[in-house]
C-alpha cells in the first residue's frame, strides 16, 4: 500500500508537473508575448518622440524665420505694410525638408495701447503700443506629427515730443536768469551745465550720452563756476543741488575729450557715482544713445527729416533731380542709385500725410517734373501737367512773354493768373485772385519760378507714397496779401483791360478788406503794402510812404493825373519798376498788367502794384554784433544775406479750408476737377493722419539743389569772409562734424557781408536771385484740427515742415495765459484755450525757427538797420502766447577765441534757452515776455538759417522766458500728426497652441 501510494503520488506529481510545465509555458509565451509587445510599442513610442521632435525644431525654426524677416521690418518703417505682411508669410524657412508649412500673416491682435516703459533708456516713458502674433504650424509629411507654435510680438513707438528738451548733439545750458523749463533732459553728446547764480532747475530725469559739464562752457569760458546754481528733482521729488564740483567731468588733465579737439579740456570726476547717487537716477552720464529709426536703418544725417525727397522716375517722364556731389542729375536707382531708402523716404516729413508746397528755378526742379534723362523738362499738355510757372506767361505754363510792341497788352507782362472761383452763395466764378506779378518774381537770365502743391498720403498696402498735383486748385485761393483795413487803402480788382488808369473810381470793384479778392489766401508770395514806419529810400525811390503813425505803410506806387493815357504812365516808369534790382536793363510790363487803380483818403489818382513779402533778419545779414564801417562798408545799405524773401502761410484761411469753408466753390475745369467727373476741389481731397501735415520747400536760388545756403564762411578777421575754414563754420557733413569742405557760393546763392549792399527799398519790392528763402506762420492763433475729450485718439493735429528757415508771427495756437506767478513759470494748463475743442496739438520742424512778436512789422526791419545805424529799440515785442513743440537745427560753438560774432557769450550758439531764435527788443517797456509751452528737440545743424547766435547789442534783447513743458505730450493719443518715433520692439517667448 505504501509503495502504491508511493506510486500513485509519483504518477500525481507526473501530471502536475506537466500542468505545471505547461502553466510555465504558457506563461512564458504570455510574457515573451508581453516583452515583444511591450519593445513595439516602446519602439513605436521612441519613434513617435523623435517625429515630434523633429516637427517641433522644424516648426521653432519657422517660428524664428518669421521673427527675423518681421523684425527687419521696423528697421524700414515704423508700420508694416500689407505687402510686407504678406512676405513674412510667404518666406518659408530655408534648408529645412520633409515638412509642410503653414505660415500665417502676421495678426495685430491690438492697435494704440498706451503703455509706460518700465525699464530701460525709455523708462518712465509712454508708449504707443501695437501688439502682432506670429504663428506656425509644421506637418511632418512622413508620419503626420503636427506642431504649432505661436509667439506675441510688441511694437513700441515713443513720440519725441515726450522729452523736455532733446538734443542729437552737445547740450548747451548758461542762461542769465532762471531756466525751468520742465520735462525730461537728453543729450546724445554732452551736457555743458553752466547756469548763473539765478539757477537752472530740473523736475525730471537729466541723462547725457557723454559727460554732465558743469565748470566749463562749450566754448572753454570757466568764468563765475562758482555762482553757478543747479537743482535736480531726486526720486522723492525734493530738489537737491548740483554743485559745480560734481559733473562727471571736473576742469584739467588728462583730458578725457582728447579725440574733439573742439572741447575744452576737463579730466574724469572720481567722485561721480556718489556724486549723482544723490539724485536716484535721475541725473546719469554715458547712457545708451537715442536712436530715430533715421539713425538705425541708414546712418543718414538727422537733417534729411526736413528735406526733400528722392525719387527715381517710374518711366522716362517723371522723378527728381539730385544735386550728387555737386551736379544736378537725375535720382537713379539701384546698389549705387541716389534714391531714397524705404526708411528713409519713411521718415521725411516731405511724404507725410497731408499736403506739400514746393518752389524751384525750373519745371525740372520741381518732384516728380524731371525727365530722367539728362535734364530736359517735361513737355506738359493738359490734362497731364506738372506744376505752373510763376513768372511766365499768364495761364502758367508756355509760351514765355516776349518783348513789349509799340502797343502792350497784359498778356505779355509776366505772371501766372489764378483761376478764378465761385463766391460764397454765388453761382458765378467772379471771385478772381490777384494775379502774380511776375516782373518782380523773374531775376533774369534762364531762371524760371515754378510751383507745385501736391496732396500726400502713403499707400497701406504698399508702403509707396501717392501725391496728386492741385496745384491750380489750391493756388485758385490766392496768393496774395489783403491791405489791412487800418491802412485805409482801397484797391481796384480790374486791371489794364478792365479797368485802365485813366478811369474815375467807382464803388464798383473796389476790394473789400473784410472779404473781397485775396481774402481766401493760404500761401502769400506777395502783397499790396508793407505796414509800419518809412522804410528808407534810395536815389530813385522805389516805395512810397502813407499815413501817420500807427497806421503808416509803403507801397509801390506810379502818379498820373486824372484821364491821362497808360503810354504816358508806362513812359513815366524808371529802372525801379523792373522785376530785378540785380539786373535792371530788363523789360517790363508790370504798369500795363499788373498795375491797379487805388485811392487813399480821397487821393484817387494812386496806382500801385504787388511785390514779393521781403523783410530783414540782422542775425543772418550782419556778421558782428555792431554796426561799424570796420565791418560794413555802407550804413545806409543792407547786406543781402539778411534780405529774406518769405512765402507767408495764412493759418487762419488754412483752417477754414482744411473745415471745408470753401468747399463748392473751387473752379471745376483744373485736372483735379476733371478727375473727379467736374466737380472742385473740396476738403475731404487732402488726406489726413491724426491731423495735417503741410510741407513747404522753397528753393528758389538754390544754384546747386542741395537745400542749403552755401555760405559757411561766417566768421574771420574783419569785415569777414576770409574764405578760410574756421572752428564752428563747416556744418554740412556727417552728423555735425563737417566734410572739410568751406561753402562760400559768392555771387550764385550769396553775397559778402560787406559787398554788393541794397538800399532798403528795393530791398523790400523785389525778389533777388540768391537761396534767401524762409517760411513764415501768421494768423496763427487758432489751428487747423480739434481735440476730442471724448476719444482722444481722434485728435486732429497740425503740423508746419520745411527744410527752409520759420518764422512765427503772433500769438500761436494760444490765445493768453490765465496766470502769470510771481515766481516761477506759467504752468502748462494755464495757456488758454486748454482741454477745449481748440486745443491742437501742433508742432513745427524746420531749419531754425525764429519767434517774431504780436508787435512784429516788416517795415521795422528795414527801417531800424539804417536809421540811425543801428538801433534794436526801433523793433520793440510785446508779450507774445505760444504753444506748439519744435524740431529745429542750431549753429556750432566754437571753442577758438578769435575771430568771434561780437557781443555778450562770444563764440556760444546760444544755448537751449536761445534755441528759438530773437530779433527784437523784448526788454523794451520793462520787459516783455514770450509765453510758451512745447518740446523743444535740436537735431541738426542749421544748413540755410546759419548766421552766427548774436547778443545783445544789435541784434535783439531776450524776452522774460514763461516757458514750460507741455505735459501733454505725455498722452501719445495728443502728439502733433508725423511727430518722429523712437522704436522699440519687444520680442516674446513663444508658446506651443492648438487651434
Amino acid at each position: 500500500m505504501k509503495n502504491a501510494g508511493k506510486v500513485l503520488i509519483k504518477d500525481n506529481e507526473k501530471g502536475s508537473a506537466i500542468v505545471i510545465a505547461l502553466l510555465v509555458l504558457a506563461l512564458m509565451s504570455v510574457f515573451v508575448a508581453l516583452a515583444m509587445s511591450r519593445s513595439s510599442t516602446e519602439a513605436m513610442a521612441v519613434g513617435n518622440e523623435t517625429s515630434e521632435s523633429r516637427t517641433f525644431y522644424a516648426a521653432q525654426g519657422s517660428l524664428e524665420s518669421m521673427t527675423r524677416n518681421f523684425n527687419k521690418i521696423f528697421e524700414r518703417r515704423l508700420n508694416p505694410t500689407a505687402g510686407e505682411l504678406s512676405a513674412v508669410r510667404t518666406t518659408l524657412p530655408v534648408g529645412i525638408t520633409g515638412y509642410a508649412f503653414t505660415q500665417e500673416d502676421p495678426l495685430q491682435v491690438s492697435t494704440r495701447q498706451v503703455i509706460p516703459i518700465p525699464a530701460g533708456p525709455y523708462a518712465g516713458l509712454n508708449a504707443i503700443r501695437d501688439a502682432w502674433r506670429l504663428r506656425t504650424t509644421v506637418t511632418d509629411n512622413s508620419t503626420g506629427t503636427e506642431i504649432q507654435l505661436t509667439r506675441n510680438i510688441f511694437n513700441n513707438r515713443i513720440p519725441i515730443f515726450q522729452f523736455g528738451v532733446f538734443y542729437d548733439d552737445d547740450l548747451e545750458l548758461f542762461n542769465g536768469p532762471k531756466f525751468a523749463f520742465g520735462g525730461r533732459v537728453h543729450s546724445n553728446r554732452h551736457f555743458f551745465l553752466h547756469p548763473s547764480a539765478n539757477g537752472a532747475d530740473f523736475d525730471s530725469r537729466v541723462t547725457a550720452v557723454g559727460h554732465i559739464v558743469t565748470q566749463t562752457k562749450r566754448n572753454g569760458d570757466t568764468v563765475n563756476i562758482t555762482s553757478a546754481m543747479t537743482r535736480i528733482k531726486n526720486a522723492s521729488g525734493v530738489y537737491t543741488q548740483l554743485l559745480p564740483t560734481e559733473g562727471s567731468v571736473l576742469n584739467g588733465t588728462p583730458n578725457v575729450f582728447t579725440p574733439d579737439p573742439q572741447l575744452p579740456s576737463s579730466r574724469i570726476n572720481a567722485n561721480w557715482a556718489a556724486d549723482s547717487a544723490k539724485f536716484d537716477g535721475n541725473l546719469q552720464s554715458q547712457v545708451p544713445l537715442l536712436k530715430l529709426p533715421l539713425n538705425i536703418g541708414n546712418n543718414s544725417d538727422l537733417i534729411e527729416l526736413v528735406k526733400r525727397g528722392k525719387r527715381a522716375p517710374a518711366s522716362p517722364a517723371g522723378g527728381d533731380l539730385n544735386n550728387n556731389n555737386g551736379t544736378v542729375e537725375p535720382v537713379t536707382t539701384g546698389a549705387t542709385g541716389t534714391e531714397d531708402s524705404p526708411i528713409v523716404s519713411s521718415e521725411r516729413f516731405y511724404n507725410k500725410t497731408g499736403l506739400r508746397i514746393s518752389l524751384a528755378d525750373s519745371q525740372a526742379k520741381l518732384p516728380g517734373c524731371a525727365s530722367g534723362v539728362g535734364q530736359t523738362p517735361i513737355t506738359v499738355t493738359p490734362p497731364a501737367r506738372c506744376g505752373v510757372r510763376l513768372d511766365g506767361g499768364i495761364t502758367g505754363r508756355g509760351p514765355v512773354p516776349t518783348a513789349p510792341t509799340p502797343t502792350p497788352t497784359p498778356e505779355r507782362a509776366r505772371g501766372y493768373q489764378p483761376k478764378p472761383m465761385r463766391s460764397v452763395g454765388g453761382g458765378a466764378f467772379d471771385y478772381v485772385p490777384t494775379r502774380v506779378n511776375g516782373e518782380r518774381l523773374h531775376t533774369g537770365g534762364t531762371r524760371e519760378v515754378w510751383i507745385k502743391v501736391e496732396t500726400v498720403r502713403t499707400d497701406s498696402a504698399t508702403g509707396n507714397v501717392i501725391t496728386v498735383d492741385v496745384t491750380e486748385d489750391f493756388l485758385s485761393l490766392g496768393v496774395t496779401e489783403q491791405p489791412s483795413l487800418a491802412s485805409g487803402l482801397n484797391i481796384q480788382t480790374g486791371g489794364y483791360t478792365e479797368n485802365p488808369i485813366g478811369s474815375s473810381i467807382t464803388a464798383t470793384g473796389v476790394q473789400s478788406p473784410a472779404g473781397g479778392t485775396d481774402s481766401r489766401s493760404i500761401f502769400k508770395l506777395q502783397r499790396w503794402v508793407i505796414p509800419g514806419p518809412n522804410i528808407p529810400v534810395g536815389v530813385t525811390p522805389a516805395l512810397t510812404s502813407y499815413g501817420t503813425a500807427p497806421n503808416t505803410f509803403n507801397i509801390v506806387r506810379r502818379y498820373t493825373a486824372v484821364g491821362a493815357s497808360d503810354v504816358n504812365v508806362l513812359a513815366g516808369c524808371t529802372a525801379v519798376c523792373l522785376g530785378d534790382d540785380i539786373d535792371p536793363n530788363g523789360w517790363s510790363n508790370e504798369n500795363l498788367g499788373h498795375l491797379k487803380r487805388a485811392d487813399y483818403a480821397g487821393n484817387t489818382n494812386v496806382a500801385v502794384v504787388p511785390f514779393p513779402i521781403k523783410m530783414f533778419d540782422t542775425r543772418e545779414g550782419f556778421y558782428y554784433d555792431t554796426r561799424s564801417t570796420t565791418y560794413y562798408t555802407s550804413l545806409t545799405q543792407l547786406p543781402r544775406n539778411g534780405v529774406m524773401s518769405l512765402v507767408d502761410i495764412d493759418v487762419a484761411n488754412l483752417r477754414r479750408f482744411f473745415r471745408g469753408d470753401f468747399n463748392g466753390l473751387f473752379p471745376v475745369d483744373t485736372p483735379l476737377a476733371v478727375s473727379k467727373g467736374g466737380v472742385g476741389m473740396v476738403n475731404a481731397d487732402i488726406p489726413l493722419d491724426q491731423g495735417w501735415v503741410l510741407y513747404v520747400s522753397d528753393r528758389r536760388g538754390d544754384a546747386n539743389f542741395d537745400g542749403e545756403f552755401d555760405m559757411e564762411d561766417v566768421y574771420g578777421a574783419a569785415p569777414g569772409n576770409d574764405g578760410i575754414i574756421q572752428p564752428g563754420e563747416d556744418l554740412d557733413g556727417p552728423g555735425r562734424f563737417g566734410n572739410g569742405i568751406l561753402d562760400a557760393a559768392y555771387g550764385t546763392e550769396t553775397e559778402r557781408y560787406n559787398t554788393n549792399t541794397v538800399t532798403p527799398d528795393l530791398a523790400a519790392v523785389n525778389d533777388h536771385r540768391y537761396f534767401r528763402r524762409g517760411v513764415r506762420l501768421i494768423n496763427g492763433q487758432t489751428l487747423p484740427g480739434g481735440y476730442d475729450s471724448a476719444t482722444p485718439a481722434n485728435t486732429r493735429g497740425f503740423t508746419l515742415a520745411t527744410e527752409n528757415g520759420v518764422y512765427v508771427r503772433g500769438n500761436y495756437n494760444a490765445t493768453g495765459v490765465a496766470t502769470v506767478p510771481a515766481t516761477g513759470n506759467t504752468p502748462f494748463s494755464d495757456f488758454l484755450p486748454f482741454n477745449t475743442a481748440l486745443h491742437i496739438p501742433a508742432s513745427i520742424v524746420g531749419d531754425a525757427v525764429t519767434i517774431l512778436s504780436n508787435n512784429w512789422n516788416d517795415a521795422q526791419s528795414f527801417s531800424s538797420a539804417v536809421t540811425p545805424p543801428y538801433n534794436q529799440s526801433l523793433r520793440p515785442a510785446t508779450t507774445t502766447q505760444m504753444r506748439f513743440a519744435m524740431i529745429a537745427g542750431d549753429t556750432i560753438t566754437s571753442l577758438t577765441a578769435t575771430p568771434h560774432q561780437g557781443g555778450g557769450d562770444a563764440r556760444l550758439n546760444g544755448g537751449v534757452h536761445n534755441f528759438k531764435r530773437f530779433l527784437e527788443n523784448w526788454g523794451a517797456s520793462g520787459g516783455q515776455r514770450l509765453d510758451y509751452t512745447g518740446s523743444l528737440i535740436n537735431l541738426y545743424s542749421s544748413r540755410n538759417s546759419n548766421g552766427t547766435f548774436k547778443c545783445c547789442g544789435t541784434v535783439y534783447s531776450p524776452p522774460q522766458r514763461n516757458w514750460v513743458f507741455d505735459a501733454t505730450f505725455l498722452d501719445p493719443n495728443r502728439i502733433p500728426p508725423g511727430t518722429p518715433f523712437f522704436q522699440y520692439v519687444q520680442t516674446t517667448g513663444f508658446l506651443r497652441t492648438n487651434n
